[in-house]
């Protein structure tokens, strides 16, 4: 809980505005209904793209209490074709390749590893994503040599990410379970 900007009380809310240091914190009670009007638009967007319970909506890390990052998340989400994924896989390379991870004792995750997500794609169905969002600059070598064991992932670097504050996106890809629609040029 963090202190609102309405009424100076530390209370469940959201954070609204664009930048980790520059958005405000509003309770639940002082939120605008414009901004409640946001909060719900962004849930119904969610419909499809993430799990809901009878609480609502999971938000990953971030997005759970940024509401830019619900909206930088979803148009990432929609860019891609994908749907959140789960897996007890810890690092979600066997889910990604087989679909399933039968071991559940898997190989400790790489530096690289941080506001980590796992994603399918809404055409398939099927693993298609380990997205990773570092607070630091990334080697692409570093990412091919682990996952030179699976022949089926690739991987991407740059910039992009959702979670905003720095980071740099780290994507691990089954090209064979993607969409058609936004596999990248060979």
């Amino acid at each position: 809980m963090y202190d609102c900007e309405g009424c100076g009380r530390s209370r469940q809310g959201l954070f609204f505005g664009s930048g980790i240091g520059q958005a405000e914190w509003w309770c639940w009670r002082c939120q605008s209904t414009d901004q409640k009007e946001l909060i719900s638009s962004l849930d119904d967007h969610a419909r499809g793209v993430l799990n809901r319970d009878a609480d609502g909506v999971h938000w990953p890390y971030g997005p759970n209490i940024y509401v830019q990052m619900r909206a930088d998340l979803l148009d990432w989400a929609d860019r891609h074709d994908l749907k959140s994924g789960n897996t007890g896989c810890s690092s979600g390379l066997h889910w990604l390749d087989r679909g399933r991870c039968a071991k559940r004792e898997c190989q400790g995750r790489p530096g690289f590893y941080d506001h980590t997500t796992t994603w399918l794609s809404r055409t398939t169905g099927r693993p298609a994503l380990v997205f990773n969002q570092p607070y630091r600059q990334v080697d692409p070598a570093e990412v091919w040599d682990y996952i030179s064991e699976y022949p089926s992932l690739t991987a991407e670097v740059g910039p992009e990410s959702w979670y905003g504050a720095g980071t740099s996106g780290v994507y691990i890809w089954n090209d064979g379970n993607r969409s058609v629609a936004v596999r990248p040029p060979r």
